[in-house]
């Protein structure tokens, strides 16, 4: 994580400060100032729905006044907009709970933004309150030239946190965001058939007034794709009834086939077999008469073959890895009948697993019991508005905008 912070100033370290001069700082030769500016339009102004307030309102410019005590002395160390550059790779891999690049409030792990340098006691640290600059109205650009991304389900890419309502906040992206790329059902640390839903790339967060995100010809905000659904399991195979005959070599003289006809006591077919005969004479009316064991059992079918797993969908964890759903697995043999008759038949195959969504797309569902997981957002918030501007098309940007 490399993240600089760079301000519109501070202006009049030292030297004297001069009319003009303030005029060229905090200005910006907006259109209908001339050669001159007045002392009123140099109040500082707290309004938070103001664009770009003459004098922002900020830590280092909380000594210049709001009313009618302004003094050029004031504006000792002035500053008129913040600038953060974020460069290299930014991820949650070591960092649960929290998104890949962290925009809020500055942390003891060196996430987050310091606007005023304070550190995580200072004014835009997480122990610092809610008196600092993510808070004010004073402009806040963020260039991010690298990459960010989330690991992690429910996280995003970058985003605005810990949630708070920010204002004048310009996310300027000419790099990467890569949204989490949702497990495909059945993968592993998966038992859910359903896939998981695709992640946000980038979260505004609870945004306030004048927030906007700029889209570079060569940025890439793409949501995460939704994972696939696990295949349906295959159908049971038919159970089948099997007739055996056990000829036990007794015989028993008669005309009459049944265990009457042997000596008393006899005890050859146990358990579920019963007694059957048959003549030696093929019908005869006195015969010698075998002496068989019959029973009737169920073969039962084979199991159905596993449903094959969901295509994990794309992310920034999976960013050239294989999205295809896998096959199902055959179905299991059917128990066999040894006389011949009907066995139990074989389970059929399980069903392939859904294909995983490519950046910003939906998994793909099958017929199982669950579902495809939902594409992410490319840019969403969690309450409030901001505007897009720049390059927006279907190469700079994948998925969702809320």
């Amino acid at each position: 994580m490399s993240v600089s912070v760079v301000k519109a100033g501070p202006y009049f370290s030292s030297g004297p400060i001069s009319f003009s001069q303030l005029r060229t700082n905090f200005t910006d030769d907006q259109p209908g100032f001339g050669l001159q500016i007045s002392a009123s339009q140099l109040r500082r102004n707290t309004d938070v729905t103001r664009e770009n307030p003459i004098v922002p309102d900020s830590t280092e410019n909380e000594q210049i006044s709001t009313g009618s005590n302004l003094r050029l002395s004031q504006f000792r160390n002035s500053i008129k907009r913040y600038v953060a550059t974020q460069s290299g790779t930014d991820d949650n891999a070591s960092f649960p709970g929290e998104p890949g690049f962290r925009m809020g409030r500055f942390d003891a792990a060196g996430k987050g933004i310091d606007w005023s340098g304070g550190g995580v006691n200072g004014r835009d640290g997480q122990n610092g309150g809610t008196t600092g600059n993510h808070f004010r109205n004073v402009q806040k650009g963020i260039l991010i030239t690298g990459t960010c991304g989330s690991v992690r389900l429910g996280q995003a890419g970058a985003q605005m946190a810990p949630i708070a309502t920010v204002h004048n906040v310009r996310i300027d992206v000419s790099g990467s965001i890569l949204g989490y790329g949702g497990k495909g059902g059945g993968q592993p640390g998966s038992s859910d058939p359903s896939g998981e839903d695709g992640g946000t790339a980038l979260n505004f967060g609870n945004v306030g007034n004048n927030n906007r995100v700029i889209v570079g010809s060569g940025a890439r905000i793409w949501a995460g794709g939704g994972g696939g659904e696990r295949g349906k399991t295959g159908a049971k195979g038919a159970d089948g009834t099997c007739n055996e005959f056990n000829d036990t070599g007794w015989h028993c003289q008669g005309n009459q086939a049944g265990q009457e006809k042997c000596a008393p006591g006899f005890t050859v077919c146990r358990q579920n077999w019963r007694y059957c005969c048959i003549t030696q004479g093929g019908g005869c009316a006195v015969a010698w008469w075998y002496v068989g064991c019959c029973r009737t059992t169920t073969k039962l079918g084979g199991a159905g073959g596993l449903g094959g797993k969901g295509g994990n969908g794309r992310g920034y964890q999976n960013q050239s890895g294989s999205t295809s759903g896998e096959s199902g697995s055959p179905g299991q043999p059917g128990e066999i009948c040894p006389s011949g008759n009907r066995s139990g038949e074989n389970g059929q195959n399980g069903e392939r697993g859904g294909d995983g969504g490519n950046y910003g797309e939906s998994g793909q569902s099958t017929p199982n019991t669950g579902n495809g997981g939902q594409r992410g957002r490319a840019i969403s918030s969690d309450g409030g508005r901001y505007d897009v501007y720049g390059t927006v098309n279907s190469n700079t940007v994948k998925g969702s905008i809320y």
